[in-house]
């Protein structure tokens, strides 16, 4: 056997050495060197580990790891090929919050399989090389696999799994998501799926490994760690330590993501609620195109550790004397002139009327160029405190604001994890300016300037 390095630097050297039964013993107990196989050059010994502890049993596991440790990479793809090697009879169910991403997983493996060294490997093991008899559809089936059963040899779903089906293995990976975060009755949906999952969808006597990282008290990890205990890998302990990620890419995450969100996705640390304005947003089911007067805000920004951010929000019909808006939200990390097209793009498809922006940072120049280009701009000088604004202005209307569903997480996150003084809070800080320049003193857009102002389709 080479130096383990030897495959990082040449891959074809593959040809050399891997087709021995040595080989074989190696990638049972150092997965990760598979992983090197299929492209994954990333991966060290530590995933070796997460790859054994999630497959090799027939318990339920669980597993936390930060954000960007390459968990899918290695547990989810490269464990999967890893287990048709050994087990290619049995049938495994890769699933995610939605469909598609659980797709783009499975079509990873898919291509893996294609691999001339991972062909080789197969006849090796199995003395022919693997036909797929089914490659379409977030399904795979290959010619090793000797039963006769509806499932093939991998399948890829949503978390509302299809009833009926039955599998000798299933990856709950990234089950849990910032939706989970934001909606409550995204929450107990998740739960009730997982159960489903861990009751009736896996085969008696095996078992549903689970990965991913928290992002609520109550959102379904709460519900694991009742039956199972969950091994957790934060990035402070096991980042650096094995080659992961530098202490650069470190500060550049801490730069551009909330505390919050940081202890919960980084570190795997649940902060408490209490302290936070903006919880339990209400999403709406989509954005009401037939509603007028529609008006954005954008904050701009100029460099890469700041967040442009546009907020668009119309009122819709009240309750008696309450008045409810719809809202949505985006952003942008890096200088806004590179936003421009996106912000005239968003702004023609909600049919936004008027864009306000603060002239401060750049004395109008910004809202001179998105004027040209055919918006109708209204500019302001900002002279209010940011927190004061933030904490009475839109913490007054929170509870009256439906988010459409287009909503970019990172927006909802700034929102929702906003404290004085903590950065970014460039969302929250756009959705508040709105409020107050278009609504605050009953200001809104003349029937005279709604009829001179109409986007060309």
């Amino acid at each position: 056997m080479p130096d383990e390095n030897v495959l990082v630097r040449d891959p074809d050297d593959w040809r050399k050495w891997f087709c021995t039964d040595e080989t074989v013993k190696i990638i049972a107990k150092e997965p990760h060197k598979l992983g090197w196989l299929i492209g994954y050059e990333d991966l060290v010994p530590l995933h070796s580990e997460w790859i054994k502890y999630i497959w090799d049993t027939n318990e339920n596991r669980a597993l936390q790891a930060f954000r960007g440790s390459y968990k899918s990479s290695s547990i989810s793809v490269t464990g999967a090929i890893r287990w048709m090697l050994f087990r290619p009879n049995d049938r495994i169910l890769l699933t995610r919050k939605t469909y598609t991403a659980a797709y783009e997983v499975v079509k990873s493996i898919s291509q893996a399989m294609q691999l001339q060294q991972i062909l080789e490997l197969f006849k090796f093991v199995h003395g022919k090389y693997p036909v797929p008899v089914v490659d379409r559809e977030g399904s795979l089936r290959y010619s090793f696999k000797s039963t006769i059963t509806p499932e093939g040899n991998m399948t890829a779903s949503g978390i509302d799994v299809k009833t009926g089906s039955h599998y000798e293995k299933i990856i709950w990976d990234d089950g849990v998501t910032i939706r989970d975060r934001i909606s409550k009755a995204e929450r107990l949906r998740t739960i009730e799926m997982l159960r489903e999952i861990l009751t009736n969808i896996i085969d008696p006597g095996h078992g549903v490994g689970m990965i991913g990282t928290p992002w609520h008290r109550e959102d379904a990890w709460k519900i694991v760690r009742s039956f199972c205990p969950i091994a957790q890998y934060p990035l402070s302990q096991y980042g650096i330590q094995h080659g992961i990620i530098t202490q650069d890419e470190i500060n550049r995450k801490k730069k551009t993501t909330t505390p919050y969100l940081y202890a919960a996705n980084y570190e795997l640390e649940l902060g408490k609620d209490e302290s936070l304005l903006f919880t339990d947003p209400i999403m709406s089911n989509g954005w009401n195109y037939n509603v007028r007067g529609v008006v954005a805000h954008v904050d701009a920004a100029y460099d890469g550790d700041c967040f442009c951010a546009l907020t668009i929000v119309s009122k819709l019909r009240g309750n008696g004397e309450e008045t409810y808006y719809q809202a949505v939200g985006f952003t942008y990390n890096g200088n806004i002139i590179n936003w421009y097209d996106e912000i005239y793009r968003l702004c023609q498809k909600y049919n936004v009327e008027c864009l306000y922006e603060e002239t401060n940072a750049d004395k109008g120049m910004s809202a001179r160029d998105l004027s040209a280009r055919g918006i109708n701009m209204r500019t302001y000088s900002e002279g209010m405190n940011k927190h004061i604004k933030i904490s009475t202005i839109l913490f007054k209307v929170w509870e009256y604001i439906e988010w459409a569903p287009d909503t970019d997480d990172e927006y909802m996150t700034q929102v929702m994890d906003y404290k004085a003084g903590i950065k970014p809070d460039d969302a929250p800080d756009s959705a508040a300016s709105l409020f107050r320049e278009a609504f605050g003193s009953g200001i809104e857009l003349s029937a005279e300037e709604r009829a001179r102002f109409k986007w060309k389709k």
